[in-house]
């Protein structure tokens, strides 16, 4: 079970994939992520190394450059809408005049800053996430300190997508076998029609399916064959040390 397009590059062998298990990935995902969002205002040097170093796990992970843009295409309107107001909204000194409006250069420098730092979390969420499967990474939670209501809603969740593309795939089908060869906007106006039915669809059968597993034992968490692997301590605290200490190395560039 799973989509193709989510797991396109997670059976690339790569050092990362083989020295590291989905949980180790997580927590290096993580460990980059807050060292981006956490590190000093004006620490450039230190989002270099920052860069550096996000930019050898994704040569590690063999992953595309092109795969990674998209990724990142993806989340670039949440943070870059939010960077554009500072040059406006910011006071300094001003650098440019479009008519009324002007730039200040504290505003576009703090701008620039948060579009580095998120720039590189979500690189460093979106390698780990392309290279592992879904499946994986859902097992890799297990060695997370989170409370198992939210493991098992992530689970559950990721498994209902299926059920939706199914119920849709179903729909689909229907649709094209009475239409005929009904013109696109006939074809349009009736899968417009069918979403609200194809929700209460696919609220129905997970209802039945919810019920299901009740009767068959199920306690908030979903077995599974393949037992959770082991996270390596030494490794984990190893990467995490490195992005602290490149965290501190931004906050002694700021102090100085």
């Amino acid at each position: 079970m799973g989509f193709t397009h989510l797991d396109r590059y997670a059976d690339r062998e790569s050092w990362l994939t083989f020295h590291t298990s989905p949980g180790q990935r997580i927590w290096i995902a993580l460990s980059a992520a807050f060292a981006a969002g956490l590190m000093p205002p004006g620490a450039w040097r230190a989002l270099a190394v920052l860069g550096l170093v996000v930019a050898l796990g994704v040569w590690s992970a063999r992953l595309p450059v092109s795969a990674l843009a998209r990724r990142i295409g993806q989340a670039l309107p949440f943070f870059l809408l939010p960077a554009l107001a500072l040059p406006v909204s910011v006071p300094g000194p001003a650098v440019l005049e479009i008519g009324p409006v002007s730039l200040s250069g504290t505003g576009l420098l703090r701008a620039a800053e948060i579009v580095a730092r998120a720039t590189l979390a979500v690189s460093a969420v979106a390698v780990v996430i392309s290279v592992t499967r879904a499946t994986d990474l859902l097992r890799g939670l297990d060695g997370l300190p989170l409370p198992r209501l939210v493991k098992s809603s992530l689970s559950l969740g990721y498994r209902y997508v299926y059920l939706l593309n199914d119920e849709l795939d179903r729909t689909a089908r229907a649709i094209r076998s009475r239409m005929g060869d009904a013109s696109r906007l006939r074809l349009w106006r009736a899968r417009a029609s069918t979403l609200a039915h194809l929700f209460l669809r696919a609220h129905d059968r997970s209802a039945r399916i919810h019920a299901a597993m009740l009767s068959r034992g199920y306690r908030d968490r979903l077995p599974t064959l393949q037992p959770a692997a082991t996270v390596s301590r030494r490794l984990t605290l190893a990467i995490a040390g490195l992005f602290a200490v490149i965290w501190l190395g931004g906050l002694i560039e700021v102090m100085r």
